[in-house]
This record gives C-alpha cells, structure tokens and sequence, in this order.
C-alpha cells in the first residue's frame, strides 16, 4: 500500500496537513475508539457471566447506557455542539425570565 501511495503524484497527497486537521483526526480517531469501547465492552462482559446476577446486572447497565454514552460523545464532548447549546439555552432563558410588576398597580391592590 505504501509504494503504491508512493507512485500516485496527486495534489492532495502533496499538500501538508494542517494542525485543523490533525485536531480532526485525533478527535475521529478518539471517538472510534470510544465507541468500540462503548459497545464492545459490554459484550466481552457478557460472555463471562456464567450465571452471575451482578455481572447480568452490569451487563444490562452497561447495554442500556449506550445510547446515552455515545450522545456524550458526540454531543456533549463536542465543542461546537456545546456551544450551539449554550446558545440555545441562553435564548431559552431570556424568552422566560419572569416579567417584573408594575409597583403602581402593585400598591392599588393593597
């Protein structure tokens, strides 16, 4: 593989990597490898049962959790989405702050 990626003269093997894209592949290459952590653990923990309530106990934990771990991940560990939220929830609060009471209809009523 390595000579014949030696032999093709393409513009985009001759380019440098900038550092964006090295961040990009480490942040790809982490979340690989914390899915495969996250979906296969479980599983090699479930061949070893034998019987055992707190292992299945584990082992449905883990399973159920899944979905949940990969939205941290994904969502959670992911600057821009954590931004994007923040914002989201800024906007969300501003539309709800309580509306504060005019203090002359509040003395009438007394």
């Amino acid at each position: 593989m390595t000579s014949t990626l030696k032999k093709v003269t393409s513009e985009s093997l001759k380019t440098k990597c900038t550092e964006r894209d090295q961040r990009l592949c480490k942040s790809v290459l982490l979340k690989t490898m914390l899915q495969f952590i996250i979906l296969g653990c479980p599983w090699v923990l479930g061949l070893f049962m034998d019987g055992s309530k707190v292992l299945e106990m584990i082992f449905l934990l883990l399973n159920s959790q899944q979905g949940t771990f990969i939205f941290l991940i994904h969502c959670v560990f992911n600057q821009e989405v954590r931004l994007l939220y923040v914002k989201w929830w800024r906007t969300l609060c501003a539309t709800h702050t309580p509306k504060t009471e005019d203090p002359e209809t509040t003395t009438s009523q007394l």
